[in-house]
């Protein structure tokens, strides 16, 4: 059977909600009964639920299942979108999203295709009609879209990761590092959950992309940092945390080395 794909669901809105600039949840801790979908704008939100936590700001996803208790915490003023869905499949009723949608922090990387339907999205009243709930339902599906596109692309990889060789189980692991890539995660686990050494997955993943796992997950990381650098205000220790890093010094010291100046005169010299 051929196996889903993320862009064959479609979500569909149940319920939606704009927040600007909140600087506190009422609870730390919420459950829905639908999945959940927090689309962050600016500031910043620790979250914890399932095996995920983290910090998410501008350009990132949170994707909660359904009947999941979610943690929350503003960490710098946040807007954003939230959004209650239901998933349906484009060809099967019965398949179950739970086992092909992915949860925890998605990152969108085409933040003006981003930007666009945040701002088509806030011009929608909060109680609508018909025809624009319709709309505010194509901005969301934009939105997935936009990501599907990015994690399903026509060619499997961008140029700087182009597969050398065809390796299913290097395929694996680059999927799960992108996937963790903004949380705090242990290179050595994925090796673990693909039965190799840490070693092993060096060597393979360099065989077949010409990157070190290691040197693929800090250009992930620095490529995000990057972006919040020059697209939001928020501190070094708060893009630390939305990258996966602990601490904003440790930040610095790798972005310094990678691109030769510190991410303070980064931010003072490219910032529009």
């Amino acid at each position: 059977m051929k196996p889903h794909l993320l862009s064959d669901y479609i979500p569909t809105i149940t319920y939606y909600d704009y927040w600007e600039r909140k600087e506190k949840f009422l609870l730390y801790e919420d459950r829905y009964t639908d999945w959940t979908l927090f689309a962050i704008e600016e500031g910043a939100i620790y979250y914890e639920f399932g095996e995920h936590k983290g910090t998410a700001s501008f350009g990132d996803l949170l994707l909660c299942p359904p009947n999941t208790s979610f943690h929350r915490v503003v960490v710098e003023p946040a807007s954003f979108h939230f959004v209650r869905l239901i998933w349906t499949h484009e060809k099967d009723p019965h398949a179950n999203p739970e086992e092909t949608v992915i949860s925890g922090k998605i990152t969108v990387q085409n933040t003006e295709r981003l930007v666009a339907n945040y701002t088509c999205l806030r011009s929608i009243p909060i109680v609508t009609t018909l025809a624009q709930g319709n709309r505010r339902n194509h901005y969301v599906r934009d939105l997935w879209y936009t990501f599907c596109s990015e994690e399903e692309p026509a060619e499997p990889y961008p140029t700087t990761l182009r597969s050398r060789k065809s390796d299913n189980l290097m395929k694996q692991a680059e999927r799960r590092i992108r996937h963790n890539a903004f949380e705090s995660f242990e290179l050595r686990h994925i090796a673990a959950e693909l039965g190799m050494s840490p070693a092993q997955l060096t060597k393979r993943f360099k065989a077949s992309f010409g990157w070190t796992p290691s040197d693929y997950l800090t250009h992930l990381r620095l490529e995000k940092a990057r972006s919040l650098l020059l697209e939001t205000y928020l501190t070094l220790d708060q893009i630390a945390q939305c990258c996966g890093y602990e601490n904003g010094f440790y930040l610095s010291r790798i972005f310094t080395k990678q691109y030769h100046m510190p991410p303070t005169d980064y931010r003072k010299s490219y910032r529009v």
